[in-house]
């Protein structure tokens, strides 16, 4: 009823494999990484909070990190 079948003809490379490569790219060439150690916990901080948002079903605020 009013949807409409999308074909799956795109595919996607591992999201992590990229961004490791993406890292030994910067070591092996010295060029600039985009990310810090600080962003990498920013993403281990929102992984948790999701896992802990879908087990207490509810919405979580995110917070800042404390330097």
């Amino acid at each position: 009823e009013g949807w409409q079948e999308v074909p799956d003809t795109t595919t996607y490379d591992n999201a992590f494999k990229i961004q490791w490569e993406e890292f030994l790219k910067h070591v092996a060439t010295d060029s600039p990484f985009p990310w810090t150690l600080r962003e990498g916990a920013k993403g281990v901080q929102l992984a948790e909070l999701g896992l802990q948002s879908w087990a207490q079903r509810k919405w979580l605020n995110v917070e800042p990190l404390v330097s």
